[in-house]
Order: structure tokens, then sequence, then C-alpha cells
């Protein structure tokens, strides 16, 4: 019968990392005489390592990507002002294969709170990091669409403008047409200025068709970003006076 030997307990060595701040923890970790405070301070300093690290590979990563951007087909057409645009499924089809080639992922978050929608545009790497656009738009009223084909009018509106946004492309509404459009073409305001001065003419009691024949336009989401703060200002005067 073989004897069995009695084994003497050793010290458990950690393992090896090119890691120094890893290394550093790994040390503590098998130290009962460091107190949990400490421990904590040091897993926080990884963290912010890790984070920065993350955030370092996602601006390679995307500035890679953004540099093979072709640009966007532009498949829809403006009735008003008779220019062409990029539509959300442009976009999508155009930049989703590019995105991910280096990682890097593009997707929409949407809230609702009462009669508006929140869309949060997020592009995000492999690694963690992500950044995020985000517009909010009232629900759309438009002729022959029940409640919930207005909001899913503004959702893809808000998809399409916060989508474009975060990437830096153009979507052609920011293309000029010299003049053509007496000016319509125009960049226009964003669904964020929309909704913000559509709610002011709504609790001022403003009349729209005059507002709109005020500024020149035949709806408001054409509104030129030029025109918006004096609209704004001319809306509070209107206001003030009454």
């Amino acid at each position: 019968m073989n004897e069995v030997s009695k084994l003497e307990p050793r010290s458990v060595e950690p393992a090896q990392s090119n890691d120094p701040i890893l290394t550093l923890i790994e040390r503590i970790a098998v130290n009962p005489d460091v107190p949990m405070e400490r421990m904590g301070q040091i897993m926080d300093m990884r963290e912010r390592q890790m984070a920065k690290a993350a955030e370092q590979t996602f601006n390679r990563a995307f500035a890679a990507a953004l540099a093979e951007m072709p640009d966007v087909p532009r498949s829809g057409q403006n009735n008003h002002t008779r220019q062409s645009y990029s539509t959300l499924d442009d976009l999508i089809r155009t930049v989703r294969p590019i995105l991910s080639r280096h990682g890097l992922a593009l997707n929409w978050i949407t809230g609702i709170d009462g009669n508006f929608i929140s869309v949060t545009a997020v592009v995000r790497h492999a690694d963690g990091h992500q950044i995020t656009s985000t517009q909010v738009g009232e629900r759309d009223s438009g002729k022959a669409m029940n409640k919930l084909q207005g909001g899913g009018s503004t959702e893809t509106y808000l998809k399409r403008y916060t989508g474009f946004g975060i990437l830096g492309l153009s979507s052609g509404d920011e293309r000029d047409d010299d003049g053509r459009s007496a000016g319509r073409s125009a960049p226009t305001i964003s669904a964020d200025q929309f909704g913000r001065i559509k709610a002011l003419i709504e609790r001022k009691g403003a009349d729209l068709e005059k507002f709109l024949a005020w500024v020149g336009c035949e709806n408001l989401e054409e509104l030129p970003v030029a025109k918006f703060a004096p609209a704004i200002a001319q809306l509070e005067k209107k206001a003030d006076a009454q």
C-alpha cells in the first residue's frame, strides 16, 4: 500500500500579466492584509483604464469606417422642392456593412412621452464604447393618419435625421439648388426645433396659415434653420403684445 505524503501549504503566485494594473489587482487579491476599500479603488482605476482603451479603439474604428463611406443613394423625392434625398432605408443599406467590418453597429432606441416621440441613434463598438444622438418630435398628425401611423411617421423621420447626423453624412436635404426653390432647399429645422416651434404656435394660439405665409413656407417642416430664431422671436413678441 502506497504511503500518502502530507502536502505542505504553499503561497499562490499571481498569474503573469502584461497589464500593470491587472498584475497589481492579482497581487492584492491574494494579500489578506489589504483593506477592501483599497481593493475597490484599484478596481475603479482598472475600469477607467478599460473604458479609455475602449474609447480609443472605437475612435480608430469609427474614423476608418467613415473613410470608407460612399455617398448614400438618394431614392426619395421631395414633392415640394423637387429635390432628391436619401431615405432611412438608403442609409441602413449603405452604412451597416461598412460599420460591421470595423466592429461597429448602428441602431436606435425609441421612447414615447405623451404626444412626443424621442429617438436616440446609437453607434457602438464590440469593445463596449458607444456614442449617441437624440432628437424629439411631436407625433405626426397628417391627413388620413391614425395615431399609430402618425407615431411611425415621426419615428422614421427622427431615425433618418439622427442616423445621418451621428455619422456626419449628407442626406441630400442640405444641397443648394441655386435658388430655384426660393431658399426652401436650404437646411431645414431639426426634429427638435420642429417640436419646439409647433408647440409654441399651439400654446400661443397663433394662426398657422398666417405664420407660414410670414416665413414663406408651405409647411412647418420646411422652415429653414436660418429662420428658426426670428420665427421664435416673432411668436414670443406676438404673445407679449396680446
